[in-house]
C-alpha cells in the first residue's frame, strides 16, 4: 500500500511540474526579433479556426523573403503543422501579412516557425521590428 501512494505522489508532482513548465499560450499578441534563424519558433497563442500573423520592418543579410508555417502545439505528440505563407512586404516597407483560415474547429495552442529565409534553410538571420499574432476574424 505504501508503494502505492509513493507512485500517486511522484506521478502527481511530475504532472504539476510539467503543467508549470509547458508554455503559456494567449490570444493575440504584439512583439518584435532579432537575429531569428530558420526553425525559429514563436511564443505560444490560443485560436480556432482563423489566425493572422503579420510582420512589418524585415532585414536580413540581403535577403528579400522569409517563410513562415503555423503549427499546432500537440502535447506529448509530434505537433501538426498547416501552410507555409512567404512574407516579401515586410523587406520593401510594407506588411508581411499571412492568414490561416483552414485550421481546425476548438480553442487550439499554435505557434509559428520560420522555415526559409531568402529561400535558403540555413544560413541568414531575419530581423522584425514588429511581429504581431491577431486571433480575431473581424478586421
Amino acid at each position: 500500500m505504501k508503494r502505492l501512494a509513493r507512485i500517486s505522489m511522484i506521478a502527481g508532482t511530475t504532472a504539476v511540474i510539467t503543467l508549470a513548465l509547458a508554455p503559456i499560450a494567449e490570444a493575440s499578441w504584439n512583439s518584435s526579433t532579432s537575429a531569428a534563424s530558420v526553425g525559429f519558433e514563436s511564443r505560444r497563442w490560443q485560436d480556432e479556426p482563423y489566425s493572422q500573423i503579420l510582420f512589418t520592418g524585415c532585414a536580413t543579410d540581403g535577403s528579400k523573403s522569409t517563410d513562415v508555417q503555423v503549427w499546432n502545439d500537440i502535447p506529448l505528440q509530434p505537433d501538426e503543422s498547416y501552410d507555409n505563407k512567404t512574407f516579401t512586404a515586410c523587406f520593401g516597407g510594407g506588411t508581411g501579412n499571412g492568414e490561416w483560415t483552414d485550421l481546425p474547429s476548438g480553442m487550439r495552442d499554435y505557434y509559428f516557425k520560420i522555415t526559409k529565409i531568402g529561400g535558403s534553410t540555413f544560413g541568414p538571420q531575419l530581423s522584425v521590428r514588429s511581429v504581431s499574432v491577431d486571433t480575431t476574424k473581424a478586421d
